[in-house]
């Protein structure tokens, strides 16, 4: 931004440098003082904290001079909020923090006091506040430093199922193990959200820590009654500690039948006068595939030809969706639908098209 001078000049600072001229600029007008603003201790580290939690921070200091001074401006960087000065001095003052611009006495002690708020944090956070006005430093900056642990901590963080297949669920469990260390002693008072075809049970018993955490151990199941498709989902828990347990999990289920590639199929942008092909793979995953039946839905079905081949019958097939070189310019968009007769018990695939022909 732009800055007129004194002299009618202009000067372009940044942002900073802005707020710094507007702080400058407020302290001159207020009376110099001949005391300064003593903080006992300039850095705070409160070394390991929790999400979700909120702690109160405090640094001391003394009015050391003659004269009484006046505090302009307080703010803070991210992770402290609410800073004030809490007048010590003053025991019949009623409100939380001491107004600006209002006179604090030579000699008088209090403390430049904040919240740190680790919600939004992880690992090393560090903020400062800082404080301006007519003492002699003009600014004191104090400096809060903390290591944000989660109030949960998993092990492994997410559950990767990897691929599933239904017909092999129906004979084998698939399930993965968490351990889960909680900043106290916790217990779950009940699985609030659950995805269909999955069960979550705690496993052996809980563990507390010497440093006063808790360990608990979850078993989870992956059953047939999966739906198809991609699994990414979480199961939450509500705890003891009012903060949710949340387990997060991601995989792919698929069928009897395995397509490749799954949900679409994009011929991309090109030109007029080519010509393209795209190939939809379908393989057993342990049954015996009847021949299927294709269509194109939409106005994909003006520029797109499917057409079945059997690799291996039974097995494994392909389906080839041409676009001819005669077909017109346009943005086509649609379905292939892959059927089976009704007596296999197979459901219908449907897999996104699209192509742009300029």
């Amino acid at each position: 931004m732009t800055v007129t001078n004194a002299d009618g000049t202009s000067t372009t600072v940044s942002i900073t440098d802005s707020h710094d001229h507007e702080a400058h600029a407020n302290e001159a007008q207020l009376p110099a003082s001949r005391s300064d603003l003593q903080v006992e201790n300039h850095d705070m580290d409160l070394g390991k904290v929790f999400q979700q939690q909120t702690y109160e921070v405090e640094f001391p200091f003394v009015v050391n001079g003659p004269d009484p001074i006046l505090i302009s401006e307080i703010d803070s960087s991210c992770g402290c909020t609410k800073p004030g000065i809490r007048p010590d001095w003053d025991p019949d003052f009623e409100g939380e923090f001491w107004p600006l611009n209002r006179e604090i006495p030579a000699g008088a002690k209090g403390a430049i006091v904040a919240t740190f708020d680790a919600q939004r944090y992880e690992r090393v956070k560090a903020s400062t506040i800082t404080v301006r006005g007519n003492f002699m430093s003009k600014k004191v900056v104090v400096n809060v430093t903390a290591y944000v642990q989660p109030v949960f901590e998993l092990m492994p963080r997410n559950i990767t199922f990897g691929e599933l297949h239904i017909s092999q669920l129906g004979n084998a469990e698939v399930r993965r193990e968490i351990k889960v260390t909680g900043m106290q002693e916790f217990e779950i008072v009940r699985w609030r959200k659950v995805t269909p075809g999955i069960e979550v049970e705690e496993i052996g018993e809980a563990v507390k820590l010497d440093d006063g955490r808790m360990e608990r151990n979850f078993k989870v199941t992956a059953s047939s009654v999966l739906p198809e498709g991609r699994l990414a989902s979480s199961l939450i828990a509500e705890t003891t500690l009012g903060v949710d347990l949340e387990l997060l999990m991601n995989g792919n289920v698929l069928g009897a039948i395995k397509f490749a590639p799954q949900r679409r199929i994009a011929f991309g942008i090109f030109d007029q006068g080519n010509s393209r092909t795209r190939t939809v793979k379908m393989e057993s995953m342990g049954i015996e595939i009847p021949e299927p039946q294709v269509e194109v839905i939409g106005d994909a079905a003006k520029v797109m030809t499917p057409v079945v081949n059997a690799t291996q019958a039974g097995k494994l097939y392909e389906i080839k969706i041409s676009i001819g070189d005669t077909a017109p310019a346009g943005s086509y968009n649609g379905i292939l639908r892959i059927s089976f007769p009704e007596a296999s018990g197979l459901q219908k695939k449907e897999i996104v098209l699209n192509a742009r022909i300029r």
